[in-house]
């Protein structure tokens, strides 16, 4: 693995102690937003101010349990990666509908059936990537996204009247993003690292100034005591038939999103990334699984591994795995030291908003460059198109779907639970109809190799297989189609298949003639010069070195060039 030239630190560095500890609480203070999803819950369910300060203080150690899950170094759980978890909006229209129909007890209880749900997924993920394909994970990603920035937006917009935000608002908003904007874009030095950490921090005190932070919140946050154990005697768990659909959905999306953001830190933190690394996926799909089960268990919210931290990781270019074990400290202290979590429970909404909006950018684009990984057919189109489309529907219109049937409201309520079940839905209908298997016969006579770019790319379409991939494929073919033509003397037609099995594209091309040797190494200068088969020792290097594999054998009277390649 090779460090790419924009990370500053990798998975297996160790930065400087400073830079550790102010990394790790960075990324505390980007987690702590979302502790915005187990306070809307609370209050949908009338929980009292003390039970609600309680799950905040336990959602801390949920987060501390689900970011050593990510980084442990060996074992069969975790993605090895610098990745927090934070609690989701993907979890939260069905928490509501679970809240109004049971309280929290059904919150938490369907919430562990949600995280049993995603390990299950976890141990058959590699056999469903046929079903569920990269870039429908990527469109997760880039929803996710959208929910961050909508969300921002609410905080900004939602207590003013007609949607409108007060000048105060916009000025400490305005600082605050510009301060992390500035800093990430035009500073080189250290100061990158901690942009929102920075940010926010400017916003704090534009608050504390303009009287958004008031004198009694501050005296009340103070008052609190030093240490305190969080009580867990509220604590209880239920389960209804009636919520199997749609958390059983919500853990397949946290199972997608996550496979999205640990591909997402593949990408980051390797130069020489082609394709997702199945083990490290289906790992820390099961590590999130885990965590997913820890939170219900502690009477909290849904989580699953960060989006938004993986866009601070793609900001500032630190991605030390050890960074990890600073912020499960930094959360169990925050757990135990009442002080510290009523610091954030005075985050002003303008701060919030500009941290929300400043790390969505980051993961929008993100889910963006998974889905351009593919090649797009009319039908994967569709697919992505389709679930960003109800996505949004639901977004703009929550009360579109306000008809369906009881049953069937728990997946309209939720966009994002929409959106996916639309994408993979549609993605299974049209399956049927792509050939695994296509063939094209060449005329020798009347050789024209952009035939054989457009035969593969309609068949790539289809099948959505990477780009970088086809790409090689074009050119291997088209360099083996001229080889044989030039240099093997051929007679007759050539026969041409490729076939797609979800991990590796095979070719053959059958003909009459000579075998093209596939030497190892080119020939030097002087045997191109010098020997008749030179250029034909070349052209047949040069087929070799686009394919994992290559080889030609005889059958039925046919010479057959074989390329393989690992999609």
């Amino acid at each position: 693995m090779r460090k790419p030239p924009n990370l500053v630190y990798g998975g297996d560095e160790t930065p400087p102690a400073a830079i550790t500890v102010i990394s790790a609480v960075q990324h505390v203070g980007v987690m702590a937003i979302f502790l915005i999803y187990p306070l809307i819950v609370a209050r949908a369910a009338g929980a009292p101010p003390d039970e609600t300060v309680n799950i905040l203080r336990l959602s801390m150690l949920a987060l501390a349990v689900a970011v050593l899950l990510q980084a442990l170094p060996r074992g069969p759980v975790g993605s090895r990666f610098l990745a927090p978890s934070i609690f989701t909006g993907v979890y939260l229209a069905p928490s509501l509908l679970a809240a109004k129909l049971g309280g929290l007890p059904l919150v938490w209880g369907m919430t562990i059936f949600a995280g049993l749900v995603e390990i299950g997924l976890s141990r058959v993920w590699s056999r469903l990537r046929a079903f569920i394909p990269p870039e429908t994970a990527g469109m997760v990603v880039f929803l996710v996204g959208v929910i961050i920035g909508l969300a921002a937006l609410r905080v900004m917009l939602g207590d003013g009247h007609d949607g409108m935000v007060s000048g105060g608002d916009a000025l400490i908003a305005g600082a605050s993003l510009a301060t992390m904007i500035g800093l990430n874009i035009w500073n080189k030095g250290r100061l990158r690292l901690f942009c929102i950490l920075v940010g926010m921090a400017v916003g704090y005190a534009l608050s504390g100034f303009t009287g958004h932070i008031g004198a009694a919140a501050v005296h009340e946050v103070m008052r609190q005591p030093v240490l305190a154990l969080p009580s867990v005697s509220h604590l209880a768990w239920a389960f209804d038939a009636s919520m199997v659909i749609p958390f059983a959905v919500t853990g397949l999306a946290a199972a997608m999103s996550a496979t999205a953001v640990v591909t997402t830190y593949q990408r980051l933190t390797d130069a020489d990334w082609v394709r997702p690394e199945p083990r490290s996926i289906a790992n820390g799909i099961l590590g999130d699984g885990i965590a997913a089960v820890g939170a219900g268990l502690l009477g909290t919210h849904g989580l699953t591994i960060s989006t938004a931290n993986v866009g601070l990781v793609a900001a500032t270019g630190v991605a030390s795995r050890r960074i990890a074990f600073v912020i499960a400290a930094i959360l169990v202290l925050a757990a135990f030291q009442p002080t510290l979590v009523g610091v954030l429970t005075i985050m002003p909404p303008p701060v919030m908003a500009a941290a929300l909006l400043f790390t969505a950018v980051f993961i929008m684009i993100g889910g963006v460059q998974i889905i351009s990984t593919r090649v797009l057919d009319p039908r994967r189109t569709l697919v992505i198109g389709a679930g960003m489309m109800s996505f949004f529907v639901i977004s703009v219109f929550p009360k579109a779907f306000a008809g369906v049937p009881h049953w069937a409201q728990p997946l309209t309520t939720s966009p994002l639970v929409l959106a996916t079940l639309v994408a993979l839905s549609l993605n299974g209908l049209f399956r049927i109809g792509i050939r695994r298997s296509v063939s094209l016969t060449i005329d020798p006579g009347a050789l024209d190799l952009d035939e054989v770019e457009r035969f593969v790319e309609r068949a790539a379409g289809g099948w959505g297989a990477r780009r970088d991939v086809i790409t090689r494929v074009e050119s291997a073919l088209q360099q083996a189609v001229e080889a044989l033509v030039h240099y093997c003397e051929v007679s007759g037609p050539i026969a041409l298949s490729v076939s797609y099995d979800e991990f590796d594209i095979d070719a053959r091309l059958a003909y009459a003639g000579v075998a093209l040797e596939l030497p190892a190494r080119p020939p030097t200068h002087d045997e191109l010069i010098a020997t008749d088969d030179g250029l034909r020792r070349m052209a047949g290097y040069l087929v070799r070195r686009q394919a994992e594999r290559a080889h030609s054998t005889s059958e039925n009277g046919m010479t057959v060039l074989h390329l393989h390649f690992k999609h």
